[in-house]
Formats: C-alpha cells, sequence, structure tokens
C-alpha cells in the first residue's frame, strides 16, 4: 500500500494550519503542536525542515514563530512532501541515485511503475495547501 508517513501528515497539517492564519500572524511550533496533539519536538523539527525548504518563515522573538511562506496556492502537496521525505519514487529503482538495480536487464514492471508514479506525482503537483 502507498501511504504517506505520520510525519508527513503531521507537516500537511501544520502548513494548513499557517496557511489560514491572518496575514502577518506567526504561530509557534509548540502552538501548533497542541493545536494537533502532536509531539512539540517533531513538531518544531518539520517545521525547520519546512523553512529550509522556503516554504515556511520563522520570526524570533517573544512574538515570533512561523507562517507560511508563498500563498498557499502556490505550495504543492509534493513540496511538501519532499520537504519532508526527501526524494520521493514509487519504487527503489526510480531512485537513480541509488545505484544500478541488478534485475534492470529482466525487470518488466519499471516502465508500468514509472507511469503510475507519474500520475501520482502530477496529481500531488496540481494539488495545493489552497486545496486542503
Amino acid at each position: 500500500m502507498i501511504r504517506l508517513s505520520k510525519r508527513t501528515d503531521y507537516g500537511l497539517m501544520a502548513m494548513r494550519h499557517l496557511a489560514f492564519l491572518p496575514r502577518g500572524d506567526y504561530r509557534s511550533a509548540r502552538e501548533i503542536a497542541a493545536e494537533y496533539r502532536i509531539p512539540p519536538a517533531l513538531t518544531a523539527k518539520l517545521l525547520q525542515r519546512l523553512a529550509r525548504r522556503g516554504l515556511v518563515a520563522s520570526h524570533h522573538g517573544t512574538k515570533g514563530g512561523y507562517q507560511i511562506a508563498r500563498p498557499p496556492s502556490q505550495i504543492t502537496l509534493w513540496d511538501v512532501i519532499e520537504a519532508i521525505e526527501g526524494p520521493v519514487g514509487l519504487t527503489e529503482c526510480l531512485h537513480a541515485s541509488r545505484g544500478e538495480c541488478p534485475q534492470t536487464e529482466t525487470c518488466t514492471v519499471k516502465r508500468p511503475l514509472l507511469t503510475v508514479h507519474r500520475k501520482i506525482a502530477e496529481v500531488l503537483e496540481r494539488t495545493t495547501i489552497g486545496d486542503l
């Protein structure tokens, strides 16, 4: 079964939360964690990853926290998933960085699975945080 990790679920929840804040408002990782009953340390790590990818912006200080870095309509589910999980592929052989597959010569499923992967990617790239 294809499924997203709990970390990705939490990251998407945090992104949606930030997307619907009034402009200029910030929320701390602790506030988001409390709202959705997510472990605070994990929430902080996820928000840091999202910040490194330019999906959220952080502001330090007593009224600091995080806010979405771009309009929700410009951040896709694919963006968030890759920020949290790293390169996404339906199967191991779709990751070129993992080296040559020993079944390359005899594999009969790579091409069809690549087609499925592309279709899933298209949906994730078309669906934005604003759509959630």
